[in-house]
């Protein structure tokens, strides 16, 4: 069985903060919402059960009707408490934690990246060039605390050791490049394939390219 993904995603009206001196609040909720949808379409495509994990309701009506929504415990503070606390409600053996601004997701990747998770126990991670973590295999999930936040690929590296799991660092390239700042913007829309994709589309129609913001990187 594939695993179950689960795609958190933050409220639109606190999207991308650190893209605010390239882009506009609606702008930034637009990529978001385009990231989104082809995250959500490579899942489909990979043939994983996708479970959206966000307090917003705006983000609720972009989930198609084949994906599950979670709503977020109002009560517990940080993405690594919800996240925990979602993985438990789920209850699988598997699951796949996949950050929804990956702009060159495809099917293909993700299939990729369970076919270079070892067995149970385990935890395979792709990693962003900043050291996050992008996407997480756990299996199984609940094994160890999650600490997402700078440097967590290290941290969930270190507890899933710690916790007797077998580590891999997958090598999925598709997965590597995340959304956070104008300077993975610009590396997004330095190749053609980054310019097709959603977001990279956005973006160029957005005439992102002839911003000051961008040209000073």
């Amino acid at each position: 069985m594939p695993p179950t993904v689960l795609i958190p995603v933050n409220r639109l009206d606190r999207a991308k903060g650190r893209l605010a001196d390239l882009l506009a609040s609606e702008e930034r909720a637009e990529l978001v919402r385009r990231s989104l949808s082809a995250v959500l379409a490579a899942v489909e495509g990979a043939g994983m059960a996708a479970v959206v994990l966000t307090s917003d309701e705006a983000v609720e009506a972009e989930v198609p009707a084949g994906a599950q929504v979670l709503g977020e415990d109002p009560e517990l503070r940080g993405l690594s408490a919800q996240i925990e606390r979602a993985a438990g409600e789920l209850g699988v053996d598997e699951l796949l934690i996949l950050h929804a601004d990956l702009p060159l997701v495809t099917a293909e990747a993700l299939r990729d990246l369970v076919a270079q998770a070892p067995e149970a126990p385990s935890a395979t991670l792709v990693r962003p060039a900043d050291g996050g973590t992008n996407a997480m295999l756990l299996r199984p999930p609940g094994r160890f605390p999650l600490a997402y936040g700078r440097g967590s690929g290290d941290l969930h590296e270190a507890a899933a050791r710690e916790a007797g799991l077998a580590v891999r660092r997958a090598d999925v390239p598709a997965l590597a490049l995340d959304l956070d700042t104008p300077a993975d913007v610009r590396v997004l829309l330095s190749t053609a394939e980054g310019r097709a994709s959603q977001a990279g589309r956005y973006l160029v129609e957005i005439g992102i390219e002839g911003r000051e913001a961008f040209r000073e990187g």
